[in-house]
């Protein structure tokens, strides 16, 4: 459960960043909107997908920037700004993340695509080269509902860049464990916070339809 000297050396810093991995697998064409910014938006919004396959390709520090400019200057309370974000690219701790749930989820059920842990190769994050974590404040009781902006913000501008993602939920409990803090401390995530979400991030390899959206849940009151 234990990292090398020289692997806490090389992840002291927040953001970790590796080398660009050449791509072996054919790109899904992305849908680029040539409307103006107003549609260009709701087109955004409404044709986002979470995506589960992805290719090999690294996401570079440029869109990086932009997704993490995106999601800072999401709204928060009073603007405290409750949340801790990193930006994990690091091969070994991505590796990391997954042995932990996989050592957590033995002998246990869970739903969506977790449930197939037990197949060769799976991984909790989809094998997406990158993984961002999002802490939230503890002492703050609104850090929650701010961090689910942020997420959004981080979610769209990644479309925007034809870039893939899907929020994590299965993780969150598993990096939030005693037995793991370890790795919190590896990121550099303060005392006081804790894991609120993760996100997939990387070039998406498959181009899913949407789900059915209910509508009647919906009312207007007028």
């Amino acid at each position: 459960m234990l990292f090398n000297s020289s692997l806490k050396k090389l992840c002291s810093f927040a953001l970790i960043l590796v080398a660009f991995i050449s791509c072996q697998e054919p790109k899904i064409e992305q849908l680029v909107y040539k409307g103006s910014d107003k549609e260009a938006i709701i087109s955004n919004i409404l044709n986002r997908r979470a995506i589960r396959k992805y290719t090999l390709e690294q996401v570079g520090i440029e869109k990086i920037d932009t997704i993490m400019r995106s999601a800072i200057y999401a709204p928060s309370a009073l603007n405290k700004q409750p949340w801790e974000i990193r930006v994990v690219q690091n091969p070994t701790i991505l590796e990391e993340f997954n042995k932990r749930f996989m050592a957590f989820a033995q002998g246990k059920e869970f739903q969506g695509s977790a449930a197939n842990y037990k197949r060769p190769g799976f991984s909790i994050f989809h094998s997406a080269p990158t993984v961002i974590v999002i802490a939230s404040d503890k002492s703050n009781p609104n850090a929650k509902m701010d961090v689910g902006i942020a997420l959004q913000n981080i979610l769209l501008s990644a479309d925007a860049l034809g870039l893939g993602t899907c929020p994590l939920g299965t993780l969150v409990p598993i990096l939030n464990l005693p037995e793991n803090q370890d790795l919190l401390k590896l990121l550099n995530i303060p005392e006081g916070y804790e894991v609120a979400i993760n996100v997939a991030l990387g070039y998406p390899n498959e181009s899913p339809t949407a789900p059915i959206r209910y509508s009647d849940k919906v009312k207007i009151i007028q």
